[in-house]
Order: C-alpha cells, then sequence, then structure tokens
C-alpha cells in the first residue's frame, strides 16, 4: 500500500474525522485546506467561516464531541463558537493532522487520469493520487428564493453569511427571511440592537427549547428510550411536554406545522417564542413582492424594511470538478449513501449529509468509512468488488422519504438508519480483509 495515498480537500470537522481515521489506519494521505488554519465553518476569520459574535452550538456537547475525546469538562453544554474551533483545532494536533495538511492551498482543479485524480492547487502544484475525499462543506454558496420575489428591494440585501453581529442592525426595520435555525438565532439576536424585528416563514415549525427538565433536550429525549410502546406515543408526549413547556408555535398565532415532529430537521431554539410573545418579533408569512423599501406579505400586509436578511440556505460548489463529471439529481450530486459517486471508484463525499444528531458519531462513522475503503481499493479485494456492484442498483433506506419536501431536506437522513446503513457497507467492503484489519474496526 506504500504507493497508495489520499487527498482530502477541506480541513474542517469532517475532513478532520477523515483524517484521524486514516492515520490511525496507517493509510497515507495530504490534506488540502484553502485557509491559513483548521476549523472550516466554526473559522471565523476566514472567508469559509458562518459564525457570528453571539453564536452558540445548536446541538449540545454530549453528541457534538467524539465519544473518545471528549471535550473539556469546563465546556458549557452548548458552547460557544470559539470553544468549538478550539475543540477541533486540538482535535487536529492529538491525531497529528498539521503535520499533513497542506494550507493556504485551495484546490483549483481535479481531473482523472487513468485511476487516479491530478490535483492541482492555486499555486500550481500537481500532485497524483489513488483516492480522493472531498470534504468541502454543505455551506458554501448562499441560496436565494428561487424564483426570486417580484419587484425590487430598494434597501440593504445580506444572506446569513454576511451576518457577523447585531451591531449591523442598530436603529434598523430588519426582516430575516427563513424558518430554520439560522434564521430563527439571527431574529432573536438582531432584537437587541434593530428598531424592529420581522420574521418570515413559509410554513409551521415545531421550536424546541435547549433543555427540559434542567438537560439538553436532545439527551432528555434520548433517555425516555422504550418507555412508550410506540413511536407514535412517544412524539405525542415530546410535543405535549413542549407545549407545556411554553414551546407551542401554534399559540403564539403561528401556523401549526402539516407534518410529524420528527420529518423537519430540528430547530433548536429557546427564545424565539419568548420574543414573539414579548413584541420583539413580529411574525410574517411568505414574501409576496418587494417595492423600493416596501415589504408585501402574502397576508396583505406590508412593511418599510431597511435591512433584508436570507437566511435561506446553502447550495453546494465544487469549482474544482466539471458539472459533467458527476451524476445529478435535484441539483445535487447522486451520491450513493449520500457519499459514493455511482459513476466513479475513487471519489468519495464526505460530510454532505444531515441528521438529527450530533457532529461525533458522524465524524467517527464517515472516517472509518473512508478508511474501510480506502483498504479495500488499495487492495482491490472481493469486498470493494461486492461493494461496487451494490452501489449500482442499492436503494438503502436512509428514512429520505419521511421529510418534508424541501431542499433542504434532499440531504436529510434518519441518524439510526444511516448508521447501520454504514455499518452494513463497512461490513460488505471488509469481506476477505485481514482478520486483524476488521478486529481494528
Amino acid at each position: 500500500m506504500s504507493d497508495f495515498r489520499v487527498a482530502i480537500i477541506g480541513g474542517g470537522p469532517t475532513g478532520l474525522g477523515v483524517g484521524r481515521e486514516l492515520a490511525e489506519g496507517g493509510i497515507d494521505f495530504d490534506l488540502y485546506e484553502a485557509e491559513a488554519d483548521f476549523g472550516g465553518v466554526w473559522n471565523s476569520e476566514a472567508a469559509c467561516g458562518r459564525t457570528y459574535r453571539s453564536l452558540h452550538l445548536i446541538s449540545p456537547k454530549f453528541n457534538t464531541q467524539v465519544a473518545d475525546f471528549p471535550m473539556p469538562e469546563a465546556y458549557p453544554p452548548y458552547p460557544h463558537h470559539r470553544l468549538m474551533l478550539r475543540y477541533l483545532r486540538d482535535y487536529a494536533r492529538a491525531f497529528g493532522l498539521y503535520e499533513r495538511a497542506f494550507f493556504n492551498a485551495r484546490v483549483e482543479r481535479l481531473e482523472p487520469r487513468g485511476e487516479q485524480w491530478l490535483l492541482r492547487t492555486q499555486h500550481g502544484e500537481e500532485r497524483r493520487y489513488a483516492l480522493v475525499v472531498v470534504c468541502n462543506g454543505l455551506q458554501r454558496v448562499p441560496r436565494y428564493p428561487d424564483p426570486a420575489y417580484p419587484g425590487h428591494f430598494s434597501g440593504e440585501s445580506l444572506h446569513s453569511r454576511d451576518y457577523r453581529s447585531a451591531e449591523q442592525l442598530r436603529d434598523k426595520r430588519v426582516l430575516v427571511i427563513g424558518g430554520g435555525n439560522s434564521g430563527c438565532d439571527i431574529a432573536v439576536d438582531a432584537v437587541h440592537q434593530a428598531e424592529a424585528v420581522f420574521h418570515s416563514t413559509r410554513r409551521g415549525y415545531y421550536y424546541q427549547p435547549k433543555f427540559i427538565d434542567g438537560k439538553p433536550t436532545p439527551q432528555w429525549m434520548m433517555e425516555l428510550g422504550s418507555k412508550f410502546a410506540s413511536k407514535q406515543e412517544t412524539l405525542a408526549y415530546i410535543e405535549q411536554v413542549f407545549s407545556l413547556a411554553g414551546y407551542n408555535g401554534a399559540a403564539y398565532g403561528l401556523p401549526r406545522p402539516d407534518y410529524p415532529l420528527d420529518a423537519a430537521h430540528p430547530v433548536m431554539n429557546s427564545l424565539i417564542l419568548h420574543h414573539i410573545g414579548h413584541g420583539d418579533v413580529t411574525p410574517k408569512g411568505d414574501v409576496a413582492a418587494f417595492e423600493g423599501q416596501t415589504v408585501h406579505f402574502a397576508d396583505g400586509s406590508r412593511e418599510r424594511i431597511d435591512t433584508v436578511i436570507y437566511a435561506t440556505g446553502y447550495d453546494r460548489e465544487f469549482p474544482f470538478l466539471d458539472d459533467e463529471l458527476l451524476e445529478w439529481k435535484s441539483g445535487i450530486p447522486d451520491l450513493f449513501l449520500h457519499s459514493t459517486p455511482r459513476n466513479h471508484d475513487n471519489l468519495l463525499f464526505m460530510g454532505f449529509i444531515n441528521a438529527a444528531g450530533g457532529l461525533g458519531d458522524g465524524l467517527k462513522t464517515q472516517g472509518q468509512f473512508v478508511l474501510d475503503y480506502a483498504r479495500a481499493l488499495a487492495a482491490r479485494s472481493p469486498g470493494l468488488a461486492a461493494f461496487l456492484a451494490a452501489k449500482r442498483i442499492d436503494q438503502p433506506d436512509l428514512g429520505q422519504d419521511y421529510f418534508v419536501r424541501s431542499q433542504r431536506h434532499l440531504f436529510e437522513a434518519d441518524l439510526w438508519k444511516l448508521l447501520a446503513q454504514m455499518r452494513r457497507y463497512r461490513d460488505m467492503l471488509n469481506q476477505d480483509a485481514p482478520a486483524g484489519e476488521v478486529a481494528a474496526r
């Protein structure tokens, strides 16, 4: 395996998780990071950063940390983004990833060369790799409503990517468009400086508090275990507890969700309904049209707005790859297990899936999958042959048909189904692998 080398593109959380597993598994690799240090979306000083001054994690420490590399005891249940960045860089140092990284090394071109890939950086350096793992992240290019709202808005327009502090909104009348976690968090943050805050959403949402019974809500939900006879009874109980705790949006005049509690990525926010109830945030439906600085809404109301913030998500971007090299479906690459192109056997995309769980399980699971794949590819093992045949025809159940129909949920998965399927295909890749390697996994 001495001539088998892997390239990892991206030094955010997923790239670090993949690098750690390859390093411990004895696979040679290089890690390419476009910025001066690791961190990805948590690197607030870099163009790839997606943080703002008051941002904290929406997933708690207990399932964001990697199980065998826990966050410091002093970290709170929901760490500030600076603590998260510190944790990621500590993780990279602990597993020797700084020594394997090229920084300020944006990948400009990735081209197939026989059974290898030719990788070229911004500095013109070229290297060939037997396997490339793309980990450049989901939050790449700002996504806006499509089709665009009729009319023209003459005030200031921002995307959530551009938001850094509520100081940007001092004494302004602000409209936040988008009901996900970023939209809710920014609307809540804005109330401290803005003259008025309006929040536009197109559907009903379940708003989950960050704590129940003194515990992070995801931990409280996990501890329910098999207390109830069915999933439906469990969800009904959770909804009842949320409602009693004051987290029923319908009680604040918001539309009721028309889908089950677990059929959309959770909105974890303890304060959005609080501020709606106090008049600090005024909920609005969908935007109907712009007219100068007047925004018309679908219910016939209108408001004068100084600043519009689009918290409407992101599109993927792979500027180093020609689009025709990938197969596309619904505007995103058609990837088996959301990670493996069906038409390439030496290219993987990791970190392009969301599930209602913390980061820790995802880093470990995806990294171990890449390690098993790399070993099988290097050996051209029977397990690899079985996997390559399966990926062309299998349609594994990741729970995707259960979720709300939206662009955001095209890459959503049921966490437990995802983990089970990843284990299934890792076992397939490990067919006829040396016993010691299998035991190590």
